[in-house]
């Protein structure tokens, strides 16, 4: 499809949405987002539909965790964490420049890493971004366990996994992003490259 045809198939798709997408009043009260958001959603497909949009690393773990059921505000959240915790690279084969963290979230031998190459090997999967994103929803549901001497339990703890699923509710992107690093993270808040709420907060004024 031409250029030319693409952007007339765009505008006549955006007149049509601007016309019938009527707001519901308390809508969000029934579950549903709300017409603002909606309308972005369906412009984003269109433009990934014609060829308009590039995918990069930061919009792949967003459509990863959307289809976990993550809301934007703890998509935010964890991509701020994410953010500062490559570089701004976001790419999950990142290696810690004087150190041993490597990925997404920097596992290290002395933390994650172990479970994380154990979960690898017990799931018959390769690293990549995917398995990365997939172990840390299983951490953060209290899916990866140890054995504690008398039962397997969560490798966060119990209490940190009920913590971490309540901070997912809030309606607060900065606040998602400390609490993530303080129960998942274990870092310093606020490094040379930023702060993670900082971070957060413009990851959800720029994608959402």
């Amino acid at each position: 499809m031409g250029v030319i045809a693409r952007t007339v198939v765009v505008a006549v798709l955006v007149a049509v949405l601007t016309v019938n997408m009527k707001p519901i009043k308390n809508q969000k009260d029934f579950g549903m987002a709300d017409t603002k958001d909606q309308g972005i959603g369906l412009l984003k497909k269109i433009a990934d539909i014609l060829g308009f949009s590039e995918s990069t690393p930061q919009q792949e773990i967003i459509n990863m965790l959307k289809d976990k059921g993550y809301s934007n505000n703890a998509i935010s959240g964890i991509l701020g964490n994410i953010e500062l915790e490559t570089g701004g690279s976001f790419n999950y084969d990142q290696q810690e420049t004087e150190g041993p963290g490597y990925g997404l979230f920097q596992f290290d031998p002395g933390g994650m890493m172990p479970y994380y190459n154990k979960y690898l090997e017990e799931n018959d999967l390769t690293d990549s971004m995917q398995s990365q994103i997939d172990f840390m929803d299983d951490v953060a549901k209290g899916q990866i366990t140890y054995f504690d001497g008398e039962r397997d339990a969560p490798i966060l703890g119990g209490e940190n996994v009920k913590r971490l699923q309540e901070s997912f509710k809030k309606d607060n992107a900065a606040e998602i992003a400390k609490d993530f690093n303080t129960i998942f993270e274990k870092g310093k808040m606020e490094t040379d490259y930023g702060n993670r709420e900082d971070l957060a907060n413009k990851i959800y004024e720029e994608y959402f």
